[in-house]
């Protein structure tokens, strides 16, 4: 399955729900297929991309997806433990795992020698028909929903021109009324 295909797949299934895209590939391939204000585009943020999505999830009640990496998730695994916690049933995960650090080179990483990231509520594809059923019923039923998606390593698209303040200032101007305060 090629991250391109698979990720116009899931904007055929979303709206104005809120994505939070990985740094990279990720990124340029969701800027190409649709930039609009309700994208996140996380670069400079190797690592943070499902814990920004995360934080937008606990802080609306809308279905939140994020588009992370597995090198990226595995840089900040404690993001999984977050997500665990705090059980945000508005959280759609879909990691896109080529098995490299494909920022950095082609160098394989840890699922390429049998690691799983295969977790509760979580489930591992490999094709499109397979993507689509899973993440139907991810942004129907409650999470958090972990999505490992498995995906060709291709060449990459330009990059955006993505000014980061501009895509933050956007992405804030989407959600209607004051942010929720948590704990109160």
């Amino acid at each position: 399955m090629r991250r391109q295909d698979a990720t116009k797949l899931l904007l055929s299934f979303l709206s104005e729900q809120p994505i939070v895209s990985n740094l990279g590939p990720t990124t340029d391939e969701l800027w190409h297929l649709g930039d609009r204000n309700r994208n996140f585009y996380t670069y400079g943020g190797m690592g943070l991309c499902s814990s920004i999505a995360l934080g937008v999830a606990l802080s609306t009640g809308e279905k939140v997806v994020s588009l992370d990496g597995d090198g990226s998730l595995l840089m900040n695994l404690g993001t999984l433990g977050t997500i665990g916690r705090e059980q945000p049933a508005n959280l759609v995960v879909v990691v896109w795992d080529n098995e490299r650090w494909s920022q950095t080179g082609p160098q394989p990483r840890h699922t390429a020698t049998g690691t799983d990231l295969d977790i509760p509520k979580s489930t591992t594809v490999s094709t499109e028909e397979e993507l689509e059923t899973v993440f139907k019923e991810a942004l129907s039923s409650d999470g958090p929903w972990f999505i490992v998606a498995k995906i060709e390593d291709v060449e990459p698209l330009p990059v955006s021109p993505i000014e980061p303040e501009v895509n933050l200032h956007k992405f804030r101007q989407t959600f209607i009324g004051p942010p929720i305060r948590l704990g109160q």
